[in-house]
């Protein structure tokens, strides 16, 4: 049966008039297909995605909260929060009868996955209807596309007039088409990149739209206006100099300007920039400066690793170092210590440089944390505040091309006199002036170890892991039959001291501060202890 038959099989059957059978075998069918299932699969993986992460949401509660404990634990962490409300906040849940028991957490979130699972959301429908513009543009986009290949890419309008040549305006339905394929795969590209973060919304078919739209629009004016843009190169980029075909540069032209979002108006502004100055352009004095930092320098992130990543929206160092540790482990398939150690490891880089925290690395510093805890620990010797204030203030050769490229120098103070010295000279005359004394040494490195944890992302990291290693057992800070278990220590008769480190450092996992440093900032050994000591060694 072919596909005539069917507007008469339909009036066969229910009497159709004849105008609607006329709209009906005007239809294309296999566009319309296609411009519907698009948006219509991406919402139902969105329901599948969220159901999902719900689900390791749960996981990770059960795993890490403290059972049976007053203290605060991972269901009142922030980061925990902010994950929970991001896949919940449009759920629709029953009302509690006014006298109803509070629900705790794991009860909540067995209502909110319930709630997920029979799809009781918030203005869904407004989800919804905004598809509609795209699955419009989508059809007319995949039927002007099938024409112009079935003309061979030379006429939008088929079947020709014997010995008719396309006009104009099929070749600009050509390029339209061509641009639409561009703007579709960019947009399919779109909706699955924002699905891996659970960030599809309305606004994003609606913006998908615009800009699929204006790329057409702006595309198929630049061709009417510069049909052969590069004629001067001759005549193989012109189609072979029939100027009734499409030049060969356009067909290639047209999709990669759809492909890029916003590309053909930049590409306009290029073209006009000779003659519009009042455009305002970049200062590029610097750009070999600000170039961002691959996550690959991170140890265990690799090629394929960092295009994981970007999925998420993390791009360099920066994105990954204030990045929600949660929420990166609940979208990726990387478990939560992995992903707690990429973000420690991607703050120490971010905070100190990359060539710092390359040099700290190879000195058995590998997080913001490690470094935290060799300067700042009470139980930290003072010589690696000497050992590590010198690769802080080191000059890297990034500091060098800075004070070149900017025309700048460093002032000093020597003797009652400011001069000007280079980036060397002044590094070394700044780790002169806080090594005066131990004390100022030890203080100076502490007042820089303290600026450097307290950015809000670090802050939020360090509550993290200590709501996690509160959850873990005992027996996870060493092993039996170690030197630091305090209960090794009237047996082996080793250094009292390390079994009250031990304490110490455990009771700082288990959120409670320690002992401020006395005597310079360090601790107070007594003679007893010094005794021991010297005994046990």
């Amino acid at each position: 049966m072919d596909q005539s038959s069917w507007p008469a099989l339909l009036y066969s059957l229910v009497g159709t008039p004849a105008p609607i059978l006329a709209i009906l075998g005007a239809v294309n069918w296999i566009a319309l297909l296609l411009a519907i299932m698009t948006p219509l699969l991406v919402l139902f993986a969105r329901h599948e995605v969220r159901l999902r992460r719900l689900r390791q949401i749960q996981d990770f509660y059960e795993n890490f909260e403290k059972k049976d404990s007053d203290q605060k634990g991972i269901a009142t962490n922030p980061s925990f929060e902010f994950v929970r409300s991001k896949y919940t906040a449009d759920l629709r849940l029953d009302e509690p009868p006014k006298d109803a028991k509070p629900l705790d957490e794991r009860e909540r979130l067995e209502m909110l996955v319930r709630a997920a699972e029979q799809r009781r959301v918030y203005f869904g429908y407004r989800l919804a209807l905004s598809t509609i513009g795209f699955m419009v543009f989508a059809y007319f986009g995949f039927h002007f596309l099938g024409n112009a290949l079935a003309c061979g890419l030379q006429s939008g309008n088929c079947p020709l007039p014997d010995g008719a040549a396309p006009t104009k305006a099929d070749q600009l339905l050509v390029i339209a088409a061509l641009t639409f394929v561009g703007t579709y795969i960019a947009s399919v590209r779109t909706m699955l990149s924002r699905l891996a973060v659970f960030d599809l919304s309305s606004n994003t078919f609606l913006r998908l739209t615009g800009e699929s739209i204006a790329s057409v629009v702006i595309t198929t004016l630049l061709f009417a206006a510069l049909s052969d843009p590069f004629a001067v190169v001759g005549g193989a980029m012109t189609g072979g100099g029939n100027p009734s075909s499409i030049p060969l540069v356009w067909l290639v032209l047209a999709p990669l300007l759809g492909l890029i979002p916003q590309s053909s108006t930049k590409f306009l502004l290029v073209k006009l920039q000779e003659q519009i100055r009042w455009i305002k352009t970049s200062d590029d004095r610097f750009s070999q400066l600000t170039k961002i930092t691959s996550p690959e320098v991170i140890d265990g992130v690799d090629y394929e690793t960092r295009f994981r990543l970007e999925e998420c929206g993390i791009y360099d160092v920066q994105n990954l170092a204030t990045y929600n540790p949660i929420l990166l482990h609940i979208e990726t398939p990387y478990g939560i210590y992995q992903c707690i150690d990429w973000i420690a490891q991607a703050q120490l880089c971010h905070i100190v440089g990359l060539e710092r925290f390359l040099l700290l690395r190879e000195l058995n510093v590998r997080t913001i944390f490690d470094l935290e805890r060799a300067i700042d620990s009470i139980h930290a010797p003072r010589e690696f505040d000497d050992i590590y204030a010198s690769v802080l203030m080191a000059p890297t050769e990034r500091l060098r091309m800075a004070a070149d490229v900017s025309k700048s120098s460093f002032l000093i103070v020597e003797a009652g006199t400011a001069k000007k010295v280079p980036v060397d000279e002044f590094c070394k005359w700044a780790r002169e002036r806080i090594s005066t004394s131990p004390s100022l040494l030890s203080t100076s490195a502490e007042h820089l170890m303290c600026w450097i944890t307290d950015d809000l992302h670090v802050r939020r990291l360090r509550r993290l892991w200590s709501d996690i290693a509160t959850s873990l057992e005992p027996g996870s800070n060493y092993f039996d039959d170690s030197k630091r278990n305090p209960q090794n220590t009237p047996l082996k008769g080793v250094n009292q001291n390390l079994a009250t480190r031990a304490d110490s450092m455990a009771n700082t996992k288990n959120g409670h501060r320690p002992t401020p440093r006395a005597n310079g900032g360090k601790p107070v050994v007594t003679g007893a202890e010094s005794d021991q000591s010297s005994k046990s060694s």
